[in-house]
């Protein structure tokens, strides 16, 4: 509200065109002050959030990376079992985690003996085993970089951050602080009308109330 009649105050001062009080250039400079130190403050809380972000991706993806690749050699080289789910849940469950680009590969580099796994509706996921270790070995490094590229797709689709409403903060401010830059520049030119005019146009002004 002080802000409110500071700058209402300036504008009739402006309209009528006399002597600017110091009182008022001088708020008028310590308003644009708090704007663009408001701006500031906005902009360092933006550029946090978006290092907050960074690291929570950094970690996300170091985490998935660790937990698919660890999942995939246990499909490669195990048959995966829990004794409270399912074998057909546990089977879509990781299924969905890993991907089909994934399973593609490890059903090529499953070892020997390893049954099939069908999901819940009947279809087969994980086929028979029927690779051997140095297959396996020799294929490790396709594997990483399949896992890799789906704990990066996973990453941008969970990695998504609104920052918009910091934009626009900034964008109300610039222009708090242009509308602010236009009545000092008025009020900076300080032209004193006579009592004779003042007066005039107050009677003018109470006209107009009527």
């Amino acid at each position: 509200m002080k802000a409110a009649r500071t700058i209402i105050v300036a504008l009739s001062l402006v309209y009528i065109g006399c002597a600017t009080p110091p009182e008022v250039k001088q708020a008028l400079i310590d308003k644009d002050q708090a704007y663009a130190e408001n701006e500031r403050l906005m902009q360092q809380y933006r550029e946090l959030v978006g290092n907050v972000t960074k690291r929570h991706q950094q970690w996300y993806r170091y985490v998935q990376s660790r937990l698919k690749l660890n999942l995939a050699l246990q499909w490669a080289t195990t048959n995966p079992t829990l004794t409270d789910v399912a074998d057909t849940d546990l089977t879509k469950d990781d299924a969905d985690l890993l991907g089909p680009e994934v399973i593609s590969l490890i059903n090529d580099i499953r070892l020997k003996d390893l049954p099939e796994r069908k999901g819940p509706t009947g279809e087969i996921v994980f086929q028979a085993g029927t690779g051997d270790m140095n297959n396996l070995l020799h294929k490790f490094p396709e594997l990483i970089g399949r896992v890799e590229q789906r704990v990066e797709k996973d990453s941008q689709a969970a990695s998504t951050v609104d920052l918009t409403a910091f934009d626009q903060y900034r964008t109300n401010v610039e222009a708090l602080r242009r509308i602010n830059a236009i009545i000092k520049h008025y009020l900076d030119i300080d032209v004193t009308l006579s009592r004779d005019d003042v007066q005039s146009v107050a009677e003018a002004v109470r006209e107009l109330r009527r």
